[in-house]
Protein backbone atom coordinates (compact mmCIF):
# COMPACT_ATOMS: atom_id res chain seq x y z
CA UNK A 1 0.00 0.00 0.00
CA UNK A 2 2.75 2.14 0.88
CA UNK A 3 4.64 1.52 -2.32
CA UNK A 4 1.95 2.67 -4.53
CA UNK A 5 2.16 5.94 -2.81
CA UNK A 6 5.63 6.18 -3.11
CA UNK A 7 5.46 5.60 -7.12
CA UNK A 8 2.75 7.82 -7.09
CA UNK A 9 4.87 10.98 -5.60
CA UNK A 10 8.14 9.74 -7.36
CA UNK A 11 6.39 10.06 -10.74
CA UNK A 12 5.47 13.25 -9.51
CA UNK A 13 8.39 14.76 -8.70
CA UNK A 14 10.46 13.53 -12.10
CA UNK A 15 7.66 15.18 -14.18
CA UNK A 16 7.68 18.26 -12.04
CA UNK A 17 11.89 18.04 -12.49
CA UNK A 18 11.57 17.37 -15.72
CA UNK A 19 8.82 20.58 -16.50
CA UNK A 20 11.27 22.65 -15.05
CA UNK A 21 14.43 21.62 -16.46
CA UNK A 22 12.37 22.21 -20.54
CA UNK A 23 10.77 25.76 -19.23
CA UNK A 24 13.55 26.95 -17.52
CA UNK A 25 16.91 28.60 -19.71
CA UNK A 26 19.38 28.37 -17.11
CA UNK A 27 18.73 24.57 -15.60
CA UNK A 28 21.55 22.26 -15.83
CA UNK A 29 22.00 18.42 -16.32
CA UNK A 30 23.36 18.63 -12.74
CA UNK A 31 20.21 20.69 -11.26
CA UNK A 32 17.89 18.53 -12.80
CA UNK A 33 19.77 15.78 -11.31
CA UNK A 34 19.25 17.18 -7.80
CA UNK A 35 15.84 18.42 -8.41
CA UNK A 36 15.44 14.41 -8.84
CA UNK A 37 17.15 13.08 -6.08
CA UNK A 38 15.17 15.51 -3.88
CA UNK A 39 11.72 14.68 -5.14
CA UNK A 40 12.48 10.87 -3.89
CA UNK A 41 13.62 11.97 -0.80
CA UNK A 42 10.33 13.30 -0.38
CA UNK A 43 8.69 10.53 -1.56
CA UNK A 44 10.82 8.50 0.76
CA UNK A 45 9.58 10.67 3.70
CA UNK A 46 5.94 11.54 2.85
CA UNK A 47 5.42 7.33 1.80
CA UNK A 48 6.59 7.09 5.61
CA UNK A 49 5.24 9.04 7.37
CA UNK A 50 2.11 9.48 6.23
CA UNK A 51 -0.39 6.06 7.29
CA UNK A 52 0.91 7.50 10.95
CA UNK A 53 -0.74 10.45 10.52
CA UNK A 54 -4.12 9.17 8.79
CA UNK A 55 -4.86 6.28 10.72
CA UNK A 56 -7.26 4.64 9.45
CA UNK A 57 -10.52 5.83 7.46
CA UNK A 58 -13.95 4.51 6.98
CA UNK A 59 -13.89 2.90 3.56
CA UNK A 60 -10.36 1.89 3.83
CA UNK A 61 -9.36 -2.00 2.83
CA UNK A 62 -8.29 -3.80 6.05
CA UNK A 63 -6.82 -7.12 7.06
CA UNK A 64 -8.58 -8.90 10.36
CA UNK A 65 -6.56 -11.82 12.10
CA UNK A 66 -7.42 -13.74 14.90
CA UNK A 67 -3.93 -12.79 16.91
CA UNK A 68 -1.20 -10.04 16.76
CA UNK A 69 1.16 -12.59 15.70
CA UNK A 70 -0.63 -13.53 12.38
CA UNK A 71 0.15 -11.79 9.27
CA UNK A 72 -2.11 -9.24 7.71
CA UNK A 73 -1.87 -11.19 4.44
CA UNK A 74 -3.28 -14.34 6.03
CA UNK A 75 -6.32 -12.51 7.65
CA UNK A 76 -9.89 -11.66 6.35
CA UNK A 77 -10.43 -9.01 3.99
CA UNK A 78 -13.00 -6.27 4.59
CA UNK A 79 -13.83 -2.76 4.72
CA UNK A 80 -13.90 -0.58 8.27
CA UNK A 81 -16.76 1.53 8.77
CA UNK A 82 -15.84 3.91 10.92
CA UNK A 83 -12.09 5.96 11.15
CA UNK A 84 -9.79 5.08 14.24
CA UNK A 85 -5.65 5.47 15.02
CA UNK A 86 -3.70 2.03 16.35
CA UNK A 87 -5.08 1.34 19.51
CA UNK A 88 -8.52 1.81 19.15
CA UNK A 89 -11.62 -0.46 18.51
CA UNK A 90 -13.43 0.03 15.08
CA UNK A 91 -16.26 -1.52 13.60
CA UNK A 92 -15.17 -3.54 9.95
CA UNK A 93 -17.66 -4.81 7.31
CA UNK A 94 -15.95 -8.16 6.05
CA UNK A 95 -16.18 -9.65 2.06
CA UNK A 96 -18.11 -12.25 2.99
CA UNK A 97 -20.77 -10.12 4.60
CA UNK A 98 -20.62 -10.86 7.70
CA UNK A 99 -19.61 -7.57 10.69
CA UNK A 100 -16.80 -7.93 13.40
CA UNK A 101 -15.50 -5.04 16.02
CA UNK A 102 -11.30 -5.03 16.08
CA UNK A 103 -8.44 -3.28 17.55
CA UNK A 104 -6.26 -1.17 14.90
CA UNK A 105 -2.74 -2.81 15.69
CA UNK A 106 -0.94 -1.60 12.74
CA UNK A 107 -1.11 1.02 9.77
CA UNK A 108 -0.81 -0.26 6.71
CA UNK A 109 2.64 -1.63 5.23
CA UNK A 110 4.50 -1.32 1.92
CA UNK A 111 2.07 -4.30 0.64
CA UNK A 112 0.01 -5.21 3.49
CA UNK A 113 -3.44 -3.38 4.32
CA UNK A 114 -3.56 -2.20 8.11
CA UNK A 115 -4.30 -5.44 10.65
CA UNK A 116 -7.62 -5.32 12.87
CA UNK A 117 -7.04 -7.70 15.74
CA UNK A 118 -10.93 -9.52 16.57
CA UNK A 119 -12.57 -8.73 19.42
CA UNK A 120 -16.23 -9.58 18.46
CA UNK A 121 -17.93 -11.66 15.86
CA UNK A 122 -20.63 -12.48 14.95
CA UNK A 123 -22.39 -15.63 13.86
CA UNK A 124 -25.38 -16.24 11.93
CA UNK A 125 -27.03 -19.40 13.00
CA UNK A 126 -29.40 -21.62 10.63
Amino acid sequence: MRLMLFFRLLLLSVFASLLFFALAPEASVLTLLKMVAAGAALAIAVSALYPEMRGVKSGDMVSVVMGSGVPALVGRFGRAMGQGKKNSQIKVKLDSGGEVIGIIESYEGVVSPPRIRLVYEEKLVD
